[in-house]
């Protein structure tokens, strides 16, 4: 409990449920959008020759997924280094959950770029 007094009220702002389950959820949240107005817009696309509407659903899905990685980097950064993450501590399971949204933000931010690939690639129209 000694680690947690030395924070100040703007330091354990970030520290608090919202923005840690914002950091893990933004990847996932942002893949699922861009796979699910991906497949929703091939149709409209391909009938009116906007594809420049599906593809920019990726670089949309990765600027969620840059800001969910963000928000995970500030919460890592005002944890204390020192800490374990497989400790009780509210401040442990901080970090532990700041480094859990940057490594899933990070795999989801693949994800999305490998999703796209083909998009960029292939004619939505075929």
């Amino acid at each position: 409990m000694g680690a947690q007094t030395d924070l100040d009220a703007s330091q354990l702002r970030w520290l608090s449920p919202l923005p840690l389950w914002t950091g893990i959820l933004a990847g996932p949240v942002a893949w699922a959008l861009d796979l699910c107005a991906s497949f929703a817009l091939v149709k409209c696309t391909a009938s009116g020759q906007r594809e420049l509407l599906l593809q920019l659903m990726s670089p949309a899905a990765l600027a969620l997924v840059i800001g969910g990685a963000a928000v995970s980097w500030l919460a890592l950064m005002r944890t204390p280094a020192h800490l374990p993450t497989d400790g009780g501590d509210p401040l442990q399971r901080a970090r532990f959950m700041a480094i859990l949204g940057l490594m899933s933000n990070s795999l989801f931010a693949l994800s999305i770029v490998a999703s796209a690939i083909p998009r960029w690639v292939l004619d939505a129209c075929q």
